[in-house]
């Protein structure tokens, strides 16, 4: 049976729209998900959609029975979206709880983001994230909300799959790691090549921030890993350098 269609109200409107800023999103505990490919995903997912926005008309996509579906305007389309050009389809998510404890005996690898600014490639961490297997994401205070909707659209859908967790103080989340078994280890201009190294216990595995790298006091108390370069450049892009170690790691 066909989901019965509701007619998106102004107050509506005024309260989605205002979900693409952060602390809005943070007090509601809900975020947006755009598009055809992002909201199919999340439908699958273990994600609480509570309700999906429809252009009038909108037939590319079957919604759940138990979505309520809102037809908005497309004015009120645009109102709500992030993207220049809306697919007619928008989801009202619950962001996630956290899902279990950080215990290196469960997780063999935690990608751990320090002060990791840029949207874009955060997004597509996550989506390298999930193609190599990596189920845990770590942010530290400073990063970007990873539920913006410019994160969560370059995701490609790895938002709605990956646990996402958040520490206060990254370097007492890694000795915490360390006491329980596990390494630590941050990718660097400089130190051991990522080829050679292998893990031996589950690995938390640090990405600095675009500008800054990996902080001091983590640096500290961590594994220093390098890619190897062959040609010339100053340095990788953070999502570039991630998919690397990703790939090298997973390879062993």
């Amino acid at each position: 049976m066909p989901n019965p269609l509701e007619l998106l109200t102004n107050a509506q409107t005024t309260k989605f729209r205002a979900l693409k800023r952060t602390r809005v999103r943070k007090q509601a505990g809900l975020f947006l998900l755009e598009g055809v490919r992002l909201c199919e995903d999340a439908f699958k997912s273990d994600l609480t959609i509570q309700a999906c926005i429809t252009a009038k008309g909108f037939d590319k996509l079957d919604i759940p029975e138990n979505v309520q579906r809102l037809e908005a305007t497309p004015t009120q389309i645009d109102q709500i979206s992030d993207s220049k050009s809306p697919q007619g389809i928008i989801c009202i998510a619950e962001i996630p709880p956290t899902q279990g404890v950080l215990d290196p005996n469960q997780i063999p690898l935690l990608l751990v983001l320090d002060r990791l600014s840029d949207p874009g490639n955060m997004g597509t961490i996550f989506r390298s994230a999930l193609w190599f297997g990596v189920q845990d994401v770590l942010l530290g205070p400073e990063c970007v909300d990873p539920f913006s909707p410019k994160v969560v659209r370059s995701s490609m859908g790895a938002i709605s799959t990956l646990n996402i967790h958040f520490s206060p103080d990254l370097a007492g989340s890694a000795e915490e790691w360390q006491a329980a078994g596990g390494e630590v280890a941050a990718l660097h201009m400089e130190g051991t090549p990522l080829d050679t190294y292998k893990p031996t216990s589950g690995l938390y595995l640090i990405i600095g921030s675009e500008a800054h790298g990996v902080a001091p006091g983590l640096l500290d108390i961590s594994t220093e890993l390098s890619i190897e370069k062959f040609g010339s450049g100053e340095s990788l892009n953070a999502a570039m350098a991630t998919g690397i170690a990703l790939y090298e790691l997973s390879r062993k």
